[in-house]
């Protein structure tokens, strides 16, 4: 459910403050560049139209009036902008929900292939676990891992093939699945 509602609370945060989406799905990099974006773009417009700004705007009435006043390109083109800063947003957060989702399903197949191998094996869980290798796991092969060539498995967080013996991706350094099961 929560992975459901993180993109919609990123897409909404978007419109409310420029960037403040991507922040909450930890994008600072995507963050600043929309902030940035979204701001130069009005003082952009602003400075090409010649359109002043009077005093400090404090009270919502002042914002509705100094925003009514605005011309119609100004509006029509911020509005883009903070749309698409949205949109943007809430496609980020579906592409890091179904990301999150392919780590779960890989580390619950690495469990369940882990699980019936201790199965298949007859012994005890504990004992099984603590003897048997990540690639004994993967590959199904009770060889030692000095016969045995690495298994080579997809990691994903960066879907290129690491070493299964290895806790991380040597790749992008981020801790394999059942890195904490060990």
């Amino acid at each position: 459910m929560r992975n459901q509602l993180r993109p919609l609370l990123a897409a909404a945060l978007a419109m409310l403050f420029p960037g403040l989406g991507h922040l909450v799905l930890r994008r600072w990099g995507r963050a600043l560049l929309w902030h940035l974006t979204i701001v130069a773009g009005g003082v952009a417009l602003f400075a090409f139209y010649d359109v002043t700004v009077s005093g400090s705007i404090t009270a919502p009435a002042e914002a509705a009036d100094a925003a009514a006043s605005l011309p119609l390109d100004i509006t029509v083109s911020l509005v883009l902008l903070y749309g698409l800063s949205a949109i943007d947003a809430y496609v980020v957060g579906r592409a890091d929900a179904a990301a999150r989702e392919r780590t779960d399903a890989t580390a619950e197949a690495i469990r369940r292939r882990a699980a019936s191998a201790e199965d298949s094996d007859g012994t005890d869980g504990d004992d099984a676990q603590r003897s048997q290798s990540p690639v004994a796991a993967v590959t199904g092969s009770d060889a030692e891992p000095a016969e045995v060539e690495p298994a080579e498995v997809e990691c994903p967080h960066c879907g290129k093939e690491t070493d299964a013996d290895l806790d991380f991706c040597h790749w992008c350094t981020e801790p394999l699945p059942w890195a904490d099961e060990t």
